[in-house]
């Protein structure tokens, strides 16, 4: 019973919302099993569900991980953040510390550690065109818990995360969320438009990445989506 409520933990912090039918599918396991565990984990305050109204038909309920269980999956994310954030500390001279608001110095810190993780990704990070960077940055800043999924859209790139890593955090500052923008940006090496964040009530964490903001970038198509599971392919939907 806990493997499989593990499981289903698993996913939704990958997949974000997902139905029971899509759950059990996944996992391999009954729709009423599903329900089960699904119903266990919302008294638990785990899990939220909300329904989605469909063309025809009942509405199709659709469940995700509550803040509190996002904050628990994300434990590896957060050591890697004061891991990040100690020696960024340290390394302010005086000069910049003198002087500024708290407010300033949270962002010159969150700064820091976005040049800090494209730093310690930028070898993986070496494609000659833009496709090719789009695909190595999703991969690396997978493991960061940054992005899940990219949607090769015709003129530019969207690429999503569905779980915030740092959720509490970034509900206090948004500094942590436009690090992990800064950081996606040094590393293709191209601007990149934040659009939502989960931190400020979206479904998702998304950001765009335009085709013609780099001259080597090639002429679309797919590309592999590189997630915790491996990867797959998304065109654009």
């Amino acid at each position: 019973m806990e493997r499989t409520r593990d499981e289903l933990v698993r996913l939704l912090f990958e997949r974000g919302g997902s139905s029971v039918a899509e759950l059990a599918a996944e996992i391999g396991v009954s729709p009423g099993s599903v329900r089960r565990h699904l119903d266990l984990l919302v008294a638990e305050g785990m899990l939220e569900s909300r329904l989605e109204h469909q063309p025809r038909g009942r509405p199709l309920a659709r469940y995700s991980l509550s803040a509190r269980a996002e904050e628990r999956t994300s434990a590896e994310h957060y050591q890697r953040l004061l891991a990040r954030l100690s020696p960024a500390l340290q390394s302010l001279p005086a000069e910049e510390v003198e002087g500024r608001s708290g407010e300033d110095l949270v962002d010159r810190l969150f700064d820091q550690v976005a040049h800090a993780v494209a730093d310690e990704h930028r070898p993986a990070v070496n494609g000659r065109t833009l496709p090719e960077r789009v695909t190595q940055t999703l991969r690396v800043l997978s493991t960061e818990g940054i992005l899940q999924e990219v949607e090769d859209a015709g003129d530019f790139f969207r690429l999503r995360n569905v779980a915030c890593p740092f959720r509490s955090t970034a509900a206090e500052t948004h500094a942590c969320c436009s690090a992990d923008r800064r950081a996606i940006e040094l590393l293709l090496g191209v601007p990149v438009e934040q659009v939502t964040t989960v931190a400020a009530g979206g479904h998702e964490c998304e950001y765009l990445v335009r085709k013609d903001d780099d001259h080597g970038a090639g002429a679309g198509g797919l590309l592999p989506v590189v997630g915790q599971q491996g990867v797959s392919m998304s065109g654009a939907r």
